[in-house]
């Protein structure tokens, strides 16, 4: 399942995406899901596979957040420039 602030996707899985998420609407009872329960779903649905890297997000909840790492991609929950 995705979770978090940030979901990743290569080129190849927004093509497959792309190409079937007809599927998707048309064969999953998706009305009431989120966009992260959607994606993880419908991805499998489409035989798309996964990799868990819980390293490119500095959360400051369960990861820690240094805002000097150069290996993150971004930072959560930080809503203002002073939280920063």
């Amino acid at each position: 399942m995705m979770f978090g602030a940030v979901e990743v996707f290569t080129m190849q899985a927004m093509i497959a995406y792309a190409m079937g998420s007809w599927k998707c609407g048309q064969q999953l009872p998706w009305g009431s899901w989120g966009e992260d329960y959607y994606m993880t779903h419908c991805l499998d649905f489409l035989g798309v596979g996964r990799i868990s890297d819980f390293g490119i997000v500095g959360d400051n909840v369960c990861t820690g957040a240094n805002c000097g790492d150069p290996w993150k991609g971004s930072y959560h929950p930080f809503k203002t420039i002073d939280s920063w």
